[in-house]
């Protein structure tokens, strides 16, 4: 699930108005709420077992040995049930590759010269292209042919991204990724600014349709895909801890979630992706463990190569795509330390398997590959990333990639 878009020229995104401290709609439906709608016609956040769902729909309950991801009930099978709804535009971070980057990681997609992550130069793919859209036409009734002839000219890896999240099985039983998430249609320029959202959310829906049992898939690449085992917590069948945890690093601190903060100095990730705690009674978005870390990792990276490629619908706003490949990169530094140092079956499990390392690799490669490509239209596409990648690049946390890389790599 993507976090929503901050905006540089608002101070609280009309879609949370009563977190702003604006009274509540009275009804809650797909106008104003982006979570689900509970019994008593109350907006939840629709990341919890206990009230799953997105855009306004009716909350959900899942079962007890379930999970709520992009606003659907899974069971630990990978079979999907539960509500479907919206979300807003979200996504961003900072300038640049750097040496964080990492000259030591990379290689084309697919690894076809060597071991993924191992090979001598930089990530790369193909980029997205400038196409002229022109002769496209437009309609709001055809607005899903619309993205995906746009994606197809420019991006063609994020058509099948949007592709395999609508082939998914839970599509035909709910509203689809595209139905879900796509919630104004009044033009193809606002069409356009959606897509980084689309292409996000439809990523998890492939993911999650790809995966089986135990086993975590992830479409890293246009040519690459993993299925890595054992990724959830040990309370939920796995070998991992909660990710919310690494709030309680000495590193948690140099950007804490936002909570009722409005600052550029606080974490609103944080309150989507890190809130709760895993000893408490009730499930939430924080409880999930390391496979679901990575997989909202690998779908900001698409959110961030979704938005270079249409960047010049973002002319005249700035956008969060950078600030959150670059958040995600953090985290996954800040949950490889604490793994290292306190949960060492966690660690065991992540370094000594190689479709874990190659997985975690090829997202850090890549997001340091669209985070070059992109740098020169952060002033539109980032918002707080110069500060981000200070955090991203602090050596003791580069050296966690770096021993990762060096495990992998013979």
């Amino acid at each position: 699930m993507k976090a929503p878009a901050l905006a540089l020229l608002l101070t609280c995104g009309t879609t949370f108005l009563s977190a702003c401290g604006a009274p509540a709609p009275a009804a809650c439906d797909r106008s104003n709420c982006t979570g689900c709608c509970s019994t008593d016609g109350r907006c939840q956040p629709g990341t919890q077992v206990s009230a799953c769902g997105v855009g306004g729909s009716r909350c959900s309950l899942c079962a007890s040995e379930g999970s709520c991801v992009v606003g659907a009930c899974f069971s630990s099978s990978g079979s999907g049930g539960g509500s479907g709804g919206g979300a807003s535009q979200g996504g961003g971070a900072s300038a640049g590759g750097s040496t964080a980057g990492g000259t030591a990681g990379g290689g084309s997609a697919g690894g076809a010269s060597s071991r993924v992550g191992c090979a001598a130069a930089q990530y790369t793919e193909a980029l997205p292209t400038t196409a002229n859209l022109g002769g496209l036409t437009y309609s709001a009734s055809m607005a899903q042919p619309y993205l995906l002839s746009a994606l197809d000219l420019r991006w063609p890896h994020g058509k099948v991204i949007v592709e395999g999240g609508l082939a998914n099985p839970i599509s035909t039983t709910q509203p689809s990724c595209v139905t879900s998430f796509l919630r104004d249609t009044s033009s193809a320029t606002a069409v356009l600014r959606q897509l980084s959202t689309i292409v996000h959310e439809c990523g998890h829906f492939y993911d999650i349709g790809l995966s089986r049992g135990a086993s975590a898939a992830y479409v890293l690449a246009p040519a690459l895909q993993r299925t890595c085992a054992n990724g959830e917590t040990t309370a939920r069948g796995g070998r991992t801890f909660a990710r919310s945890l690494i709030k309680g690093d000495s590193y948690y601190a140099m950007r804490p979630a936002c909570g009722n903060m409005s600052s550029s100095a606080c974490d609103f990730y944080a309150d989507t992706y890190l809130d709760g705690s895993p000893t408490n009674a009730a499930f939430e978005s924080g409880d999930q463990g390391f496979s679901s870390l990575l997989e909202e990792a690998n779908q900001y990276v698409n959110s961030i190569g979704t938005a270079l490629a249409f960047r010049d619908v973002y002319q005249s706003t700035r956008v969060s795509e950078r600030d959150g490949i670059l958040t995600f990169m953090w985290y996954l530094e800040r949950y490889l330390q604490l793994a290292r140092t306190t949960y060492p079956q966690a660690y065991a499990t992540l370094s000594q398997d190689a479709c874990w390392r190659e997985a975690i690799l090829t997202v850090w490669d890549r997001g340091w590959f669209y985070l070059q490509a992109s740098a020169p239209w952060a002033q539109n596409l980032g918002i707080n990333d110069a500060r981000l990648r200070t955090l991203v690049e602090t050596p003791s946390l580069l050296a966690e990639i770096n021993s990762l890389r060096t495990l992998h790599c013979p």
